[in-house]
C-alpha cells in the first residue's frame, strides 16, 4: 500500500483558494481517484495544503495520473491554483509498514497527527522499522487509536513517519492525554532517539477540507 503526498504552500487566501480545491477534488472523485485535501495546522506554515491519495501500486498511480492529464478541466483547475501558490515541495510516495489508507476518502473535518524523522546516517534500517512498529503498537494500545507507520519509497529516502486520524480536536486531546501519562510509552519514545537524525523530528497536525 502506497500513500502519494504533495505539499503546496499558498498565500493563504482561502476564500479564493477553496473553490479551486473543490474543483480539483470533484475531478478526482468523478474519475474514482480517492483524493484527500488537507489544510496544514500546528507545525505547518500558514496556507499549506497537502494532497494525498492512497494507491495499491505504482501502476495504479501512473494510470490515475495518465487519466487526469487527459482532462482539460484538470489543467485549468491547477493553473488557477498556481496563481495562489508560493512553492511546491517535491512529491513523495510512502510505503506502509503498518496500517494503510485503502477505501473511501477520510470524512471532512478529520484531524491527522503526524510525526516524522530522517534516519541517522548508518542507522539500522530493519531495527528502525522494528522500533517504529513497537512504538506504534504500544501507542495504539494506550491511546485506543490506531497508528500507521510509513517510510519513504520515492523522494528523499530514509524518512520514517507515523500518523493517526481523529474525528475532532476532543478525540485528539483525549488520546494525547492518555499517551502523555504513560511512562512506558515515553521510555519507548526515547529509545527511538538513536535512529533519528538530529533536527529532523517533526510533529504536525492537519485537517481534512476536501
Amino acid at each position: 500500500m502506497l500513500l502519494s503526498n504533495r505539499t503546496v504552500l499558498t498565500n493563504a487566501d482561502l476564500p479564493k483558494i477553496m473553490p479551486i480545491v473543490q474543483e480539483i477534488s470533484s475531478i478526482c472523485k468523478a474519475n474514482n481517484i480517492p483524493l484527500n485535501v488537507w489544510l496544514g495546522g500546528n507545525g505547518y506554515v500558514m496556507g499549506t495544503l497537502i494532497f494525498t491519495v492512497g494507491y495499491e501500486s505504482l501502476t495504479e498511480r501512473f494510470n490515475s495520473n495518465a487519466k487526469l492529464l487527459a482532462i482539460k478541466e484538470w489543467w485549468v483547475a491547477n493553473r488557477k491554483l498556481r496563481e495562489y501558490t508560493i512553492s511546491i515541495e517535491p512529491d513523495t510516495i510512502y510505503s506502509f509498514v503498518r496500517g494503510g489508507v485503502s477505501g473511501p476518502p477520510s470524512p471532512m473535518g478529520t484531524i491527522v497527527q503526524a510525526a516524522s524523522f530522517q534516519m541517522v546516517q548508518g542507522a539500522d534500517w530493519l531495527g528502525t522499522l522494528k522500533w517504529a512498529n513497537e512504538y506504534a503498537e504500544l501507542s495504539s494500545k494506550i491511546s485506543g487509536v490506531d497508528v500507521n507507520v510509513v517510510h519513504t519509497s520515492v523522494g528523499l529516502l530514509g524518512g520514517v513517519g507515523m500518523f493517526s486520524g481523529y474525528a475532532n480536536g476532543e478525540a485528539l486531546d483525549a488520546a494525547r492525554t492518555k499517551s502523555n501519562a504513560s511512562t512506558e510509552l515515553m521510555a519507548k519514545f526515547v529509545e527511538g532517539g538513536k535512529f533519528a537524525m538530529a533536527g529532523t523530528v517533526v510533529q504536525r497536525h492537519m485537517i481534512k477540507i476536501a
